[in-house]
């Protein structure tokens, strides 16, 4: 196949899709307050379906998301948490609640913004699961405190600091407590002030320090993390095989690719 078919080909597949193609067809939710899309029609299984019940919740799910969204410390939020609680982000986790605040006591970069706020908004029920409700954050702040890395303490920069938005999900059991979070990569790298790093390696970007080469498969990050992790430095990257919980199946630790 020639390379102009090629780019005819994905041309045509771009404008086939609605998020791409401003004159295709379509209904206009030009009014519309809130939109949600027709249910799903592709059926498929996956380990995750573990987090999908039956019934509707008895609780407000949106609400709740947005209660939990608002607090501003760990003793806050982890009133929130099941006892199976499990939180994964693009190269860290799976963690445990008690993980996570470990590695948030050893790691205390968000220290350094004293007036950091995750800014979160656009909170939207899963319209395939109710449990799960899914919002944007989208960190800002001011470095006005020094922060400690290992032995090097670097002073602060006093410089306004703005990240790419991502997104957190969160699964909700039918008792009202979070089994599952989940944060995502950044949106758009070219948001934002740090180089398109987000959330904690956004700050990290923020206060001078280079993260290196943060993405999943990358070989020599992940030697790092099982290394870091051999000796708990800086907090553990994912929780003790013993302590993660069996509903939990993929083995990708960290920033591994996934396996399943």
């Amino acid at each position: 196949m020639k390379l102009y078919h090629i780019i005819l080909c994905c041309f045509s597949c771009i404008l086939s899709c609605k998020a791409f193609n401003v004159f295709g067809p379509g209904k206009s939710l030009l009014g519309n307050t809130a939109y949600t899309p027709p249910p799903s029609k592709v059926s498929t299984c996956s380990w995750l379906d573990t987090l999908k019940y039956e019934g509707t919740p008895t609780f407000d799910v949106l609400a709740k998301t947005i209660e939990f969204a608002e607090c501003t410390s760990f003793e806050e939020i982890e009133q929130f948490f099941d006892e199976e609680y499990l939180f994964r982000g693009p190269i860290f986790g799976p963690l445990t609640a008690d993980d996570v605040r470990k590695t948030q006591q050893g790691f205390r970069v968000q220290d350094a913004f004293p007036n950091l706020q995750t800014r979160p908004f656009g909170f939207t029920v899963d319209p395939d699961n109710p449990y799960r409700c899914y919002y944007f954050e989208r960190w800002e702040g001011t470095n006005t405190a020094s922060v400690k890395i290992g032995g090097t303490e670097i002073p602060p920069t006093n410089a306004d600091a703005k990240l790419p938005t991502h997104i957190m999900s969160l699964n909700w059991t039918p008792e009202g407590k979070i089994k599952y979070a989940c944060l995502s990569s950044p949106l758009d790298r070219f948001e934002g002030t740090t180089k398109g790093a987000g959330a904690v390696l956004g700050l990290l970007v923020a206060v001078g320090v280079d993260p290196g080469n943060a993405s999943v498969g990358d070989l020599f990050l992940r030697l790092q993390q099982r290394f870091l992790n051999s000796i708990e430095g800086f907090g553990r990257n994912w929780s003790v095989e013993a302590d993660i919980p069996d509903w939990w199946k993929s083995k990708a630790r960290g920033a591994d690719p996934n396996d399943m």
